[in-house]
């Protein structure tokens, strides 16, 4: 009974080795390498992404510059319309905000605002 029992437990510690070293094995060849792996991806593509945003700021145009050229293609927009309203109303347009709805409309093609420009 004595030897059973010893037996039983002897086989039981062996298997419970076993799964243990296998579980070691499994992390130490295939986890372990793939989290090094991963964080040394992610700590590249951090640098990269500093190095893009600072060469964006310092050396290309930054984000200020951009809105600065936006409002400035604004403002330069808004006079041609003005100027363009002006032109319309000399040359007997009566209402040309029928003009920019017909235009509106158009979405782009370059025949319906060439047949809205006749039309108004």
């Amino acid at each position: 009974m004595l030897r059973n029992f010893l037996g039983n437990l002897s086989s039981g510690v062996i298997r419970l080795l076993v799964t243990v070293g296998i579980l070691v094995a499994v992390y130490l060849l295939i986890v372990r390498p793939a989290l090094d792996t991963t964080k040394q991806i992610s700590r590249e593509a951090n640098r990269s992404f500093e190095k893009s945003f600072k060469g964006f700021g310092n050396n290309g145009a930054g984000i200020e510059d951009v809105n600065k050229t936006l409002r400035e293609v604004n403002r330069q927009v808004q006079k041609q319309i003005k100027h363009s309203f002006h032109v319309a109303k000399a040359h007997g347009v009566t209402d040309p905000k029928k003009l920019v709805k017909c235009i509106q409309r158009a979405e782009g093609e370059v025949h319906k605002i060439q047949r809205c420009t006749l039309k108004f």
